[in-house]
């Protein structure tokens, strides 16, 4: 019981605040956890599609191939010109240790079907196309969530996100 003019709060008060705040963070921070993995492999995926905007601009206003070269193996990519001069090494694990660059995925991008990453190198050509005429970048990470980049001959990206 509160004597008049006491001023504060009880132990016990103080206790279920505390307790109220432990359950509300236990909820939270497992859903602040997946949408920063997820968050993260927007990111890699977004940088990639940048980097393809890039390379495009960059052989036309240059007048000078460029290439991307993909290595799954190593989980990284390097920007270059055809005369094997690297401008760019880069990774998707730069963003985070466990987005990886994955051979095929079934997605539900295209109808369930299963998507392979179809192209290791793709040219850029001095007037803006691209070779392979069309190709698929896979992006996966711990979580299960996947990337899928897709492409076309005249530089256009594509990316469909399934989060986990």
């Amino acid at each position: 019981m509160k004597r008049i003019g006491q001023k504060g709060y009880s132990l016990v008060e103080a206790l279920v605040v505390i307790a109220i705040i432990a359950i509300v963070a236990a909820i939270a921070i497992p859903n602040l956890q997946r949408y920063a993995a997820n968050s993260r492999l927007k990111n890699a995926a977004r940088d990639i599609m940048g980097d393809i905007f890039l390379c495009r601009e960059r052989a036309i206003s240059e007048n000078v191939q460029y290439r991307i070269q993909f290595n799954i193996t190593n989980n990284s990519y390097t920007i270059e010109q055809p005369a094997g001069t690297v401008i760019q090494t880069k990774s998707p694990s730069s963003f985070a240790d466990n987005i990886r660059l994955i051979q095929n995925i079934p997605t539900a991008c295209y109808a369930g079907a299963s998507t392979t990453f179809n192209v290791t190198t793709v040219d850029f050509q001095t007037r803006g196309t691209m070779n392979p005429t069309t190709g698929t970048i896979l992006l996966t990470n711990n979580r299960g969530s996947t990337a899928t980049i897709t492409y076309n001959i005249t530089g256009r990206t594509h990316v469909c996100f399934l989060m986990q």
